[in-house]
C-alpha cells in the first residue's frame, strides 16, 4: 500500500488536577494511612512499606508514596480510573512503587480520566521521585532469576505467561531519582514480566533517566509515549522478547540520549533467551541537546530485532550498530528494518571491531534514507515540529508500507508509516505535552 499523508493534526495535551482530601488514621496491613499534615501533598493518604492484603486505590483520593512501597506476592492492588498518586523523597530515598513476583496490579484509566503518577513537589523537576516497577517470572538470560539493580526485586523465572497485571491509561511524571552514579529509575521497569500482562496505553513524561526499560521477559506493549527522557526513551536487555506497535517518542532541547537503546546481554552477548523483539508503527523524534550525541537507535550487544513501519527525524544521529555479534545478527537476516523512512543526515554508524556490515537486505526492504543506502527520502517528506502537531506527509508514489496484522494476533492493521495517521485519536486526552 501507498501512503501520502501518514501524520496529521495530533496535539498532545492534558490539565493535570489535583483534589486535596483528608482521611482518619487507620492501618491495613503494613500500610499506613494517616491524615496528610506536611509537605506539598498535605491532605493526601500516605502509602509507605508493604501492600499484604488486597487493596484499591479510589479516584476520591489523592496518595502519596513514601520511601519504597511493595505490594507482595499473591496481593492484588486496585487503582481506579482517574487516580492521582504523588511521591518525592524523604532523607534522599526516593518513593517507588514495586508490583513484586506473583502481586498484581489492575490499574485501568480513560483516555478523559487516567491514572497518573506524579512528583509532590509544587515546581516538579525531573528525578523527584523514582517510578513504577514490575518484577514478574518470565525467562530473562542473566540466570533463571536476578535482582534488580533498584528496589531489590526478585525478578525472572520458568513462565512466559506469567501475569502481573493490567496497566491502561497511565502518565508517569517527572521520574528517575538518582541513587548514585550507577543506578537511577526509570519511568517503568518492567523485570522479566510475562505476556499475561497488559499494557496499553501508557505515557512517561520528564524522566531523569529511561522512559520504559525492558529486563528480559515476553510482555508487549501497545500505544506507549515517552516525552522528555533524559537518557534513553525505550530501552532493552536481559533477553526480551515481547512485541510493541504504535511507540512515540519525543525528545527535548532539554537532554536526552537514545530514541531506543538495546542489548542482549553484557557479559554474554550470545545469552539465551536472546533479546528480540517485533516492533511496528514506530514515531522517533529527536531534538538537539548541544552535545550532537542523540541518536536514534543503538543496537549493540548482540541483540536482535524486527521493526516495521518506521519514522526516524530530528536526531544528530540515526541508528548506530556495536559489537560483532550484534552484525553477525544484522548479516544474518535476525536484525531487520523494514518499510521505514530514516530521515537523518547520518542514517549509520558502525563500530564493527572484526565483523563485516551488509546492507544489501536493508536496500531492499522498501526503506528510505538520506543516502544512497536505501531509496532516498521524497522530498514532499515532511515533519513540523516534535511536539504538539506534527503533519507527515510523502508523495503519492512514497513508502511501501507493510501490513503488521501478518505478524501474529498481537497486531492491528496499520499499514502505514509510523504511530499514527490521519484521523487518529489514541493520545487524545490522557497525555500532557
Amino acid at each position: 500500500m501507498k501512503t501520502k499523508n501518514l501524520l496529521t493534526g495530533i496535539t498532545l495535551g492534558v490539565a493535570l488536577l489535583f483534589n486535596a482530601c483528608t482521611v482518619q488514621e487507620d492501618n491495613i496491613g503494613d500500610i499506613t494511612i494517616i491524615e496528610g499534615s506536611g509537605g506539598n501533598a498535605s491532605g493526601t493518604v500516605v502509602l509507605e512499606g508493604e501492600i499484604t492484603e488486597d487493596r484499591t486505590l479510589t479516584s476520591n483520593e489523592v496518595y502519596e508514596l513514601r520511601g519504597g512501597v511493595s505490594v507482595v506476592d499473591g496481593v492484588t492492588l486496585t487503582i481506579e480510573a482517574g487516580t492521582q498518586i504523588v511521591a518525592g523523597n524523604t532523607g534522599g530515598v526516593f518513593a517507588y512503587l514495586a508490583i513484586e513476583q506473583g502481586a498484581k496490579i489492575i490499574a485501568i484509566g480513560t483516555p478523559s480520566q487516567p491514572i497518573v503518577f506524579t512528583s509532590n513537589k509544587a515546581t516538579p523537576n525531573p528525578g523527584d521521585w523514582g517510578g513504577l516497577l514490575l518484577a514478574g517470572k518470565a525467562p530473562i538470560n542473566r540466570g533463571t532469576t536476578a535482582t534488580t539493580e533498584v528496589a531489590n526485586l526478585t525478578y525472572g523465572g520458568t513462565d512466559p505467561e506469567d501475569n502481573s497485571g493490567i496497566l491502561q491509561y497511565i502518565r508517569l511524571e517527572y521520574t528517575g531519582g538518582k541513587i548514585n552514579a550507577d543506578s537511577e529509575y526509570n519511568g517503568l521497569s518492567l523485570y522479566g514480566v510475562g505476556s499475561g500482562t497488559t499494557l496499553e496505553y501508557i505515557q512517561a513524561f520528564n524522566g531523569n533517566d529511561d522512559g520504559i526499560e525492558f529486563f528480559g521477559g515476553t510482555v508487549d506493549l501497545k500505544y506507549a509515549i515517552v516525552t522528555g527522557a533524559a537518557d534513553d526513551s525505550f530501552d532493552w536487555t536481559d533477553g526480551w522478547v515481547g512485541n510493541g506497535q504504535f511507540w512515540i517518542v519525543q525528545q527535548t532541547t532539554n537532554e536526552g540520549d537514545h530514541g531506543i537503546e538495546a542489548d542482549n546481554l553484557k557479559s554474554n552477548n550470545e545469552a539465551i533467551p536472546v533479546s528480540n523483539p517485533t516492533l511496528s508503527n514506530i514515531t522517533l523524534i529527536g531534538a538537539e541537546d548541544g552535545d550532537g550525541k542523540n541518536e536514534a537507535i543503538l543496537f549493540r550487544r548482540g541483540t536482535k530485532v524486527s521493526i516495521y513501519n518506521m519514522i526516524v527525524k530530528g536526531f544528530s544521529k540515526g541508528i548506530e550498530l556495536n559489537d560483532d555479534q550484534t552484525f553477525t545478527n544484522l548479516n544474518d537476516g535476525e536484525l531487520i528494518i523494514r518499510n521505514s523512512i530514516i530521515d537523518n543526515t547520518t542514517s549509520f554508524e558502525f563500530s564493527a571491531g572484526t565483523a563485516t556490515v551488509d546492507l544489501a537486505d536493508f536496500a531492499t526492504y522498501n526503506n528510505y534514507l538520506q543516502d544512497a543506502s536505501g531509496t532516498v527520502v521524497p522530498d514532499t517528506f515532511k515533519i513540523s515540529g516534535f511536539r504538539g502537531t506534527y503533519a507527515f506527509t510523502v508523495a503519492e508514489d512514497g513508502v511501501d508500507n507493510f501490513n503488521p496484522a501478518t505478524l501474529g494476533s498481537f497486531f492491528d492493521a496499520a499499514n502505514y508509516v509510523g504511530a499514527l495517521q490521519e484521523g487518529d485519536t489514541w493520545t487524545s486526552d490522557w497525555t500532557r505535552l
